[in-house]
């Protein structure tokens, strides 16, 4: 499973895990690359936040689908 980290913020699975230190959000990518179980990892490594990740449009795309209505 993918993992990604940028700064106390760990990105995985449309989800984004939030944790107190970096330290902490690398561990959890770590957790995940060898389990694959990302909440389980989320509790052991203290995620303060979990938030689901939505695809954003731009305001072009946003005129393009209203177009083609």
């Amino acid at each position: 499973m993918d993992c990604s980290v940028e700064g106390k913020v760990a990105f995985t699975d449309g989800y984004s895990y939030h944790f107190a230190t970096v330290d902490d959000a690398l561990a959890f990518a770590a957790c995940v690359k060898s389990s694959q179980q990302p909440d389980p990892c989320a509790a052991t490594h203290g995620s303060t936040q979990k938030v689901k990740l939505e695809e954003v449009k731009t305001k072009e795309e946003e005129d393009e689908e209203e177009r083609n209505r």
